[in-house]
């Protein structure tokens, strides 16, 4: 059994069907997809030291069960730059009601990337997995520009996926803009397509958004949902 495959039954064990942000992106680190580095802790001295730790600027998050919506409850700080700054994030951030526990999720904050794409995987009742590609952000909602394909995919699919959607000049130096890595977004999807097919338990996946940058990308926030 792979390692994701032990995660994934773990959590099903748990009676756990939606995996928060930290626990979905520890699992894409486990199959390759790179991650900003991120620590779970209730402690705001293990938050502070952490920061020290991966250098600034750094981003805050609170994760409990019933925010869901975060930036819409004032749950995400971004750009913290000091000690000060985290520790009155901190504050705000635990003082959000909630009835569950609640954490801080203490990462990295990316350089700023050429664009943000999204690739997601949703369950077709008919076809099974089908992952899907776009332009991400908050754009990818209003755009709608996004491509499909069932899984499992080739290297030739995930190409075409990129290939095909409106945006893809985005990628391609769009007014001077240097060139996205499109071989790492192949790679990431081939990546998701071997992971669904291996763990048919997965239900859904969101990756939104994954910052794509000259030379790699990296995933900012993701969402898997499992299936009962």
């Amino acid at each position: 059994m792979s390692k994701s495959s032990e995660i994934i039954k773990n959590y099903l064990s748990q009676g756990k069907k939606v995996l928060t942000e930290f626990e979905s992106k520890e699992l894409l680190e486990k199959i390759g997809i790179p991650i900003t580095k991120q620590k779970l802790t209730s402690d705001k001295n293990d938050v502070v030291r952490f920061a020290d730790e991966i250098g600034y600027p750094v981003v805050m998050k609170l994760m409990a069960d019933d925010v869901v919506h975060k930036s819409d409850a004032g749950a995400v700080k971004l750009n913290l730059q000091n000690k000060e700054e985290i520790e009155k994030s901190f504050d705000e951030l635990m003082n959000i009601p909630s009835k569950s526990e609640k954490k801080i999720n203490i990462q990295k904050m990316a350089d700023e990337p050429i664009t943000e794409i999204i690739i997601g995987m949703t369950t077709d009742p008919q076809f099974g997995p089908a992952l899907m590609f776009g332009i991400g952000g908050i754009l990818v909602e209003l755009l709608e520009d996004v491509s499909f394909r069932i899984a499992p995919i080739e290297k030739f699919d995930a190409n075409e996926m990129i290939h095909e959607i409106k945006g893809f000049p985005l990628l391609d130096g769009f007014r001077g803009k240097p060139k996205a890595d499109i071989d790492a977004i192949i790679d990431a999807l081939l990546k998701v397509s071997d992971l669904v097919i291996q763990n048919p338990e997965i239900y859904e996946m969101d990756l939104n958004p994954i910052f794509v940058y000259n030379s790699g990308i990296v995933c900012v926030d993701a969402r898997i949902i499992l299936k009962d």
